[in-house]
């Protein structure tokens, strides 16, 4: 993106940026803005990348018949997440996220109201939701029709979570923050987020974490072979034994003797394919990776 990005943006956008800078004492100037402007086309990217991922579309409007779930990205830089329409109601789910580089606060209602019709470039009225009204809505994604209510929650909330994160990692890193900064995947962090997105203490979501985690060790320790969300499988392997061998020092040129290894089960995951064709969609210059990993493939699930 070495073009100009912030004259471009619609200027609604550029009001929200230059507010932004405002509001933190920030002088407005044209090269603040620009960096903001830049960080914000890339949200968008990563949005429309993602959107494309779970199988959504764009839309228009969410009309006042149109029962579909929805993802709404408003011009302030949040997302708004709504479960299908059933019996009249739906779950909402706000993330302030703008460009904070923290776990964003979370508005969560179960069973809201949309007042009237959603259409982008206005702004979202609800009922029964602690949030009554959005900023002005600048894109909506739903999934196509006639799909499933269960299929609908998942991609809507599988595309929220890397959306938040996604968001986030994007505000850390090009504000200045250097990789070791980015603590955004630690455990600690991982519960933090749990906790606030679901309501949670913190205890207790590291509590729900921590059972998982040992509900997985146990069932590969018991030699099953366990399935981890989406993500793959683990089970025990018997890596074949070893005999042993005289190997030489680099350095010294002297002979070293490798003793032998009996037979032994070591942990083995298989990632699925799933996770394999989402991430063949990933763009390499984003998430810092511009040469091939040399390492073999291990196949799919």
């Amino acid at each position: 993106m070495n073009d100009i990005v912030f004259p471009a943006l619609p200027a609604e956008i550029q009001a929200q940026i230059t507010a932004l800078l405002d509001q933190d004492g920030t002088e407005a100037l044209d090269e603040k803005k620009e960096h903001y402007a830049k960080i914000w086309q890339t949200k968008y990217e990563l949005f429309v990348s993602q959107i494309h991922t779970v199988g959504m579309e764009l839309v228009q409007e969410l009309g006042t018949t149109d029962t579909r779930g929805a993802i709404l990205l408003t011009y302030s830089g949040s997302l708004i997440s709504l479960g299908p329409q059933q019996n009249g109601s739906r779950w909402l789910e706000y993330a302030s996220i703008k460009f904070r580089s923290d776990v964003p606060d979370y508005i969560r209602g179960q069973s809201i109201t949309v007042n009237g019709p959603i259409t982008c470039d206005a702004v979202a009225e609800f009922s029964g939701s602690p949030l009554k009204k959005s900023s002005s809505v600048y894109r909506i994604a739903v999934c196509p029709e006639g799909t499933s209510e269960s299929d609908q929650e998942q991609r809507i909330r599988e595309a929220t979570i890397y959306l938040t994160n996604g968001f986030i990692k994007i505000n850390r890193t090009q504000m200045g923050q250097t990789s070791a900064d980015v603590d955004q995947f630690t455990v600690k962090s991982i519960v933090s987020f749990l906790a606030k997105k679901h309501g949670l203490t913190q205890n207790a979501a590291r509590a729900v974490l921590d059972d998982y985690l040992s509900v997985v060790e146990a069932g590969v320790l018991l030699g099953e072979r366990v399935t981890v969300g989406k993500l793959g499988s683990m089970t025990l392997k018997l890596q074949a034994a070893k005999k042993a061998r005289v190997m030489k020092n680099i350095q010294t040129g002297e002979d070293i003797l490798v003793p032998a290894k009996p037979a032994t089960l070591v942990p083995k995951f298989v990632v699925s394919r799933a996770l394999k064709e989402k991430g063949a969609l990933v763009d390499p210059e984003f998430v810092g990776l511009a040469a091939p990993d040399p390492e073999d493939d291990d196949g799919d699930e």
